[in-house]
Parts: structure tokens; sequence; C-alpha cells
């Protein structure tokens, strides 16, 4: 619940966008020019990235899953080969389980 205090629905007035635009544009050539003295000071010395076991394994699983197919098409045909003949048969608990799993999974990972 919002409390109006301004009369304008609680949104900031016009110049205070402006002003926030114009502050972001200028904040960011500022940052771009210390980014970039920041990367030609980085080049310039002997920095090294050392990757540990498993950010390797990582990365090689990572090509892995990229090579995979996003669509299993043997599963795709089998569901029309069972909707076309009419075998297709819904089982009411084994939805509401899967739903129950989904949703309970939703809520650990925020």
């Amino acid at each position: 619940m919002g409390i109006e205090i301004s009369g304008n629905g609680g949104r900031p007035p016009h110049e205070a966008v402006e002003a926030a635009k114009s502050q972001a544009s200028t904040g960011n050539t500022n940052s771009a020019r210390s980014g970039s003295s920041a990367a030609k000071t980085g080049a310039s010395g002997n920095d090294q990235v050392n990757l540990s076991n498993q950010a390797a394994q990582m990365q090689a699983l990572e090509a892995q899953i990229a090579n995979l197919p996003v669509v299993d098409t043997r599963r795709v045909q089998e569901v029309q080969h069972t909707l076309a003949t009419g075998s297709f048969h819904v089982e009411p608990a084994r939805v509401a389980d899967k739903m129950l799993s989904f949703e309970a999974g939703l809520g650990r990972a925020q």
C-alpha cells in the first residue's frame, strides 16, 4: 500500500528523471575512461589466471551441454504417436506430485 505525497502517484518529477539521466551519462563516460586506463595498467603487468580442476571440469561439461540438442526428438515423436493413437493417459496423482515438487524447488531457489 503506497502513500501518495506529491500528488503524482509516487513518480518522480520529470526534472528529476532528466537530471538522473544526465548524471548517468556523465558517470558512464568517466567510468569508461577509468576502465580503459585500468585495462591498460593490467595488460602491462604479468597477471595470470589459473583455473582450478573443478573450473576446468565445469568448462568441459558446459561444452558437452552446448553440443546437445535442445529438443529430444525421439521423445517428441513418442508423445505425438501416443496422442495420435489415443493411448495417452494422464495420471492425476503423478501430475500433482510433480507440481508439488516443482513448487517446493522454487521456494528453495529464492
